[in-house]
């Protein structure tokens, strides 16, 4: 094993993708392109509004989307928590549904139009050469943009992802691995059995790719029944589907033997507590004497300033040095 790369949101934020805190804004401000997807996003924003007035943000006014699925999960929905007006088991796969539109949607704009920044590609140029054959990528977000931009020459679908494709070309194996431990937009499993899900839309987003006649025969049900593998909430029960468990294992595989573990845009929230001990954990059976680099804008500016990092806090805790770089992901990979 080598190095070790955790991608958080702020990893995707340049490219446009949301941060935790944007990430309702995103989906409700996402135009679908299809009549029928237009009324079901009509349907979950008025649904959204009426659990927001229940439920309303704190501080800044922007709602934590996976604050509130964990919350309406751990409730059941609507007696203990009196939404009278909305029917959470019948809100939650079409709000799921939106999430996975609005991603694909985007990534599609994003690799066919220019960029609002156009150093965007500059930076995915310079990652791209920057990642090694043998390096993990351990990423906590459903987007595409680091797979497309490491693909082919850095990585490769065929068994990137931490299993093999159930239609990889002969003879083809990825470089880097990139582990995704919250599950990926482009994925569809026919159930919580099944470790060899369908990787969907391969032509749309990895050039020179096609798509197998049976790629979507998985997930055609799951796109009426709200079930592309997608996890918005900080309750996951990994032990419940065998492909996230061991894509969790291999990642804690991956951090207890790295040489070098680079954090990236990700702010350790306590809520997360499964992704806290997964890295708490692992790097506890790491022999390597190595210090936790944290790539992220400074925290503790402003309001914060008189709180401790949570990272200095946490890598205290299990006896491992740390150093911030306090850069935001693209402006630290330009100047690599």
């Amino acid at each position: 094993m080598g190095r070790v790369f955790v991608l958080g949101a702020g990893a995707s934020r340049f490219a446009g993708y949301p941060l935790g805190p944007d990430l309702w804004t995103f989906i409700r401000d996402w135009k679908p392109l299809k009549v029928t997807s237009k009324a079901s996003a009509d349907e979950v924003t008025g649904a959204m509004e009426t659990v927001l007035r229940l439920f309303p943000p704190k501080g800044n006014g922007q709602p934590n989307l996976e604050e509130l699925f964990t919350l309406l999960d751990l409730a059941g929905g609507n007696t203990v928590l009196g939404l009278s007006d909305v029917d959470w088991q019948l809100l939650r796969p079409k709000l799921i549904l939106c999430i996975w539109d609005a991603f694909l949607q985007h990534e599609y704009d994003f690799q066919r139009k220019p960029p609002a920044d156009p150093s965007a590609s500059k930076v995915l140029e310079k990652w791209a050469a920057h990642v090694q054959g043998g390096d993990t990528l351990i990423t906590l977000n459903w987007d595409l943009l680091h797979e497309a931009a490491l693909f082919p020459r850095k990585w490769h679908w065929a068994d990137g992802y931490g299993f093999p494709a159930p239609d990889a070309p002969a003879g083809i194996s990825s470089p880097t691995k990139m582990l995704k431990l919250h599950g990926s937009v482009n994925w569809a499993q026919k159930d919580e059995q099944d470790c060899q899900p369908s990787i969907e839309d391969k032509s749309a987003f990895f050039p020179d790719s096609r798509d197998s006649d049976d790629t979507y025969l998985k997930g055609g049900s799951q796109r009426s029944g709200g079930r592309p593998l997608i996890i918005p909430s900080y309750v996951k029960d990994i032990s419940g589907n065998r492909l996230l468990l061991s894509l969790w294992n291999q990642a804690s595989d991956a951090l207890a033997a790295a040489t070098e573990v680079v954090v990236i845009g990700y702010s350790l929230p306590p809520a997360d507590a499964l992704a806290r001990h997964l890295l708490a954990s692992a790097l506890l059976r790491n022999p390597n004497s190595l210090e936790i680099v944290i790539v992220a804008p400074d925290p503790l500016a402003g309001f914060w300033k008189n709180l401790r990092d949570p990272w200095e806090e946490f890598c205290e805790r299990i006896g491992r040095r740390r150093r911030r770089v306090a850069k935001k992901f693209e402006d630290w990979v330009l100047g690599l």
